[in-house]
């Protein structure tokens, strides 16, 4: 009785690399689609240029309107300034309107939120963070400063 081993083959991995990039696109678009959107109104101010006066913690919100992972973002921003009762001044920023900040402050990718004590940035939070987690950093972000 003779046994013949598997052995892997170069198309595997191709397949295998197919199959999972597939996968991770259609889950990645479901979950998206499942978030809420924002309203028309808006509790962030806008702003042309940086350059905060006093030494209070500022929330930048640099983001694209077209963008669907953006809006995404500035649902979650709009969901804390409604529910939590802390006094924190998050402002934004559309990186079409003022790519010249977006390049000052060597902006990586959108949506992104530079914080800032006084004029010095003090952590960057990138990507689309849940409401729990922005809770969580700010709180952080309180404690420590």
């Amino acid at each position: 009785m003779s046994y013949k081993a598997f052995q892997l083959k170069p198309w595997h991995f191709i397949i295998a690399t197919v199959a999972f990039y597939t996968l991770t696109v259609v889950l990645s678009g479901i979950r998206v689609k499942e978030m809420s959107y924002v309203s028309a109104e808006t509790n962030l101010i806008e702003l042309d240029k940086i350059k905060f006066e006093d030494d209070d913690v500022h929330f930048v919100f640099f983001h694209d309107r077209n963008s669907q992972l953006c809006r995404k973002m500035r649902f979650n921003i709009e969901q804390f300034i409604e529910n939590e009762q802390e006094e924190i001044c998050f402002y934004e920023i559309d990186i079409h309107r003022n790519p010249k900040v977006f390049y000052e402050h060597n902006v990586s990718g959108i949506p992104n939120i530079l914080v800032f004590k006084g004029n010095k940035e003090i952590k960057r939070i990138m990507g689309v963070v849940s409401y729990k987690n922005l809770k969580k950093i700010v709180q952080s972000l309180n404690e420590n400063v």
